[in-house]
């Protein structure tokens, strides 16, 4: 073997993922054909935190199949690239492969067990990293793959009693503590939490997982938060039939409440606050992640928490926030009856725009992004059209096209992306 890739190896196992890079680029250099070196970097760059470096890692896993197609490590690290693109079927065929070539390859079947997690398949998550087990009882990956499926499905005593074993055995393992920590947030417990995410972090600085957990521990100090994102942990442990049914079974409710509530008005005094309630809390839903990421930059060790994307969101949600607030403002000291258009417009857009950025890394983005580029410049020609009529039907169009994404973004898919 190349004593360049022995070195990067050795690199790869203490984490050091840019300067096994270099290394396996210099046994690359030697022999170009080294198809070994190839998966080896390709691995490597998957862990880079560079994007473009981890966009390379495609060409290399891609040539090292070229060149030995009966490796299954090729396949294994080119499904994990294809799983965090978010193609998860094409994922699915890669760890397929590797399988056929290597039926006890437990690597593959923790990859496996992972897209399944992303597709927010609990059930078959916890069966391949089971057959992962089966392979390899002390397989890491699958054991904390295991306690998130357990987690996510709400077998919290199952879950912990997972995790503990896997501390037992790698009480260093980074992975293992933020799983724990996501199982406190689950119990309600954020504290405890943040003391498994900042041991985490503490083990493995660059660990996304935990640093998404310590965010979300961080926020759920505040009481507010912490019942949304029970609702958030919740809703997620649920098949999508189910909630879709209770989505739009709270709607029809709300409804209802709020005819009766309009017919009878002896009612009013009881019912209006639950309807008053609801439609607050739905718009929490939408907003709340990006409203509490901008708090939590007030707080001098949250803000170095946030990732860019979520401090890109929080900027966004507080420009569209003060904008609305400035249009009500103006609308009221009697300025232009136009900023009262001004403000639903911009108020109404913040709910897909904030949802939109919230799915990053969703499979969805493109399509709701197209479907929110829409709302924007349909909310610009209505709120030209305030001020300077020219059409009578844009806010309608702005109208149902908000709607109609909004409905995409409820309906059609995961919902929003979390960690």
């Amino acid at each position: 073997m190349n004593p360049h890739t022995t070195r990067g190896q050795l690199l790869l196992q203490h984490g050091r993922h840019d300067e096994a890079a270099t290394m396996f680029r210099q046994a690359l250099a030697d022999d170009p054909d080294d198809a070994h070196a190839h998966t080896l970097l390709g691995s490597a760059l998957l862990e880079s935190t560079d994007r473009k470096q981890q966009a390379q890692a495609q060409t290399h896993l891609r040539r090292a199949i070229t060149l030995s197609p009966e490796d299954p490590l090729a396949y294994v690290f080119y499904g994990d690239w294809l799983s965090r693109q978010g193609k998860l079927d094409e994922a699915v065929k890669a760890t397929d492969a590797a399988l056929r070539l290597d039926p006890q390859d437990a690597d593959a079947y923790a990859l496996r067990a992972q897209i399944e997690l992303r597709r927010q398949r609990w059930n078959d998550a916890l069966a391949w990293a089971e057959k992962g087990l089966a392979v390899d009882a002390e397989h890491t990956d699958c054991q904390n793959l295991r306690s998130l499926a357990l987690t996510r499905m709400r077998l919290g005593d199952e879950a912990g009693a997972s995790v503990r074993e896997t501390l037992r055995q790698a009480p260093q393992d980074a992975t293992a503590h933020a799983n724990e920590g996501f199982r406190q947030l689950h119990l309600n417990q954020p504290k405890k939490a943040l003391e498994h995410f900042r041991e985490a972090l503490r083990i493995e600085p660059g660990h996304e997982f935990a640093k998404a957990g310590l965010v979300e521990a961080l926020k759920a100090r505040n009481p507010i938060y912490r019942l949304l994102l029970g609702y958030f942990l919740w809703m997620a442990s649920l098949m999508p039939r189910t909630r879709n049914f209770l989505l739009i079974g709270g709607f029809v409710a709300y409804r209802v409440l709020d005819t009766v509530a309009e017919q009878n008005p002896a009612t009013a005094p009881y019912l209006k606050p639950l309807v008053w309630a609801y439609i607050a809390f739905a718009l929490l839903t939408w907003v709340g992640v990006p409203m509490f990421n901008l708090l939590l930059r007030l707080s001098p060790y949250g803000r170095h928490a946030l990732s860019r994307d979520q401090v890109l969101g929080s900027n966004v949600f507080g420009v569209m926030l003060l904008a609305t607030l400035a249009a009500v403002g103006l609308a009221a000291a009697g300025v232009a009856e136009g900023f009262w258009t001004v403000a639903l417009v911009v108020g109404l857009t913040t709910l897909p725009v904030s949802a939109w950025l919230q799915l990053r890394y969703s499979t969805r983005f493109t399509g709701v992004g197209v479907g929110t580029a829409a709302v924007v410049v349909l909310g610009v020609a209505t709120i030209v059209d305030a001020f300077v009529p020219f059409s009578g039907g844009v806010f309608t169009a702005w109208l149902l096209t908000l709607i109609a994404v909004e409905l995409f973004i409820v309906f059609g898919g995961s919902g929003h992306a979390r960690g």
